[in-house]
């Protein structure tokens, strides 16, 4: 079964899955409902600093497109006062908002594994493409349009140089794209 994008190249199951998500949130009130998502982002916020600081102290030699030009003390003094803050806005949550998050990241654990079991069986087909794009656009196509030295650094440089046409993009570089060869005039 492949989940495919609409005409318009919106993901329709993603946003038949979010519907369903508002309609199951429409029986709390408007506050219940921002305490909610607070609560839920700020677990998601201290578990983005938990893996920014992991990943400073077990793999100190990744690529990294931004750096935070501190040691791993200084990265996680940085996280503290907004992980805090985080905390604080958690503890000031009601008990049906600590019931219900409970209930969605239970949900979550019990999803994830379903995914990737009907993923291995191909059950369903998880398209990674972006719309719009050709599925034989790749790395290694986009990468024929930088210079020789240039590497590219992560997908966020493939995707940024696929929005400019080989023609703009060789004009605003003085090079002629020609047969997928650049060549410098």
């Amino acid at each position: 079964m492949c989940f495919c994008r609409s005409k318009y190249g919106t993901p329709t199951i993603s946003i038949l899955c979010s519907a369903t998500g508002v309609i199951f949130l429409s029986w709390m009130s408007f506050q219940e409902i921002l305490e909610f998502l607070n609560f839920l982002y700020a677990i998601g916020m201290l578990l983005e600093f938990a893996a920014f600081i992991k990943l400073r102290i077990k793999k100190p030699e990744l690529h990294r497109p931004y750096k935070v030009p501190l040691q791993t003390l200084g990265a996680t003094l940085l996280c503290l006062p907004p992980a805090m803050l985080l905390v604080l806005v958690m503890c000031l949550a009601s008990v049906q908002t600590f019931l219900v998050c409970s209930v969605v990241i239970l949900l979550g654990f019990l999803l994830y594994p379903t995914l990737v079991h009907a993923k291995d069986r191909k059950w369903a087909k998880f398209v990674t493409d972006e719309p719009g794009l050709p599925s034989s656009t790749s790395l290694e196509v986009n990468s024929v349009l930088l210079q020789p030295h240039q590497e590219v650094a992560d997908e966020a440089s493939v995707s940024l140089l696929s929005d400019l046409s080989p023609t703009k993009l060789g004009q605003e570089r003085g090079e002629v794209l020609v047969e997928g060869v650049v060549k410098e005039e």
